[in-house]
């Protein structure tokens, strides 16, 4: 009878985890005071090269190229992002919200986290502030392959990621704020 009552319990508990589909998250944010507006800002970052910005971080790799030809601005776009230990993933843009919002997908592991992760989803959002700064915010959503690969997420991944995203944001944060801007070698897109 126990042993009955224990694995309704259990099964309870995983149908309850199952329904809430609350996945571990990690999310920064920054304030910028841009050298330019809202919507330029917005098409400075969406197709931004990735190599630019993603460098070496302790045990993760830096992204070395990826297979886009093109800015990054449609939705239904897939790329392959290539990293410096040989590894890769695959990219796909779910939606663009012109100057305010875009999404994507990260998925095709090629690394350690293929045990770990279906995918991760990635969301931008862009707002004006009252005081004329623009308030940009960058999720990361990680979706476990199961319970124990979420209890891994949760106290190693998410963690760890956050310190690249950051000196992501970081480095468009400083572009955007003098005015630096690197220039891309590929077509901007046009909103």
């Amino acid at each position: 009878m126990r042993t009955v009552i224990l694995l309704v319990l259990i099964f309870m508990a995983s149908t309850q985890i199952q329904a809430q589909k609350s996945y571990p998250k990690t999310t920064i944010s920054v304030d910028i005071q841009s050298t330019l507006s809202l919507k330029e800002t917005f098409e400075y970052i969406v197709p931004i090269d990735l190599e630019h910005i993603f460098k070496r971080y302790k045990n993760i790799p830096a992204v070395d190229s990826t297979s886009n030809k093109e800015a990054w601005y449609t939705p239904g776009m897939t790329r392959m992002v290539f990293f410096d230990d040989g590894t890769s993933s695959k990219e796909t843009l779910l939606s663009v919200t012109p100057h305010s919002a875009f999404t994507y997908k990260v998925n095709g592991f090629t690394n350690s986290l293929k045990g770990l992760i279906k995918q991760i989803n990635g969301s931008w959002t862009f707002t004006e502030t009252e005081n004329g700064k623009i308030h940009i915010e960058w999720t990361y959503e990680f979706i476990p392959r199961n319970f124990f690969a979420r209890f891994l997420v949760n106290i190693i991944v998410k963690k760890r990621i956050k310190t690249p995203m950051t000196n992501a944001l970081t480095v468009m944060k400083d572009e955007l704020e003098s005015g630096n801007l690197y220039r891309y070698e590929r077509k901007v897109g046009n909103w």
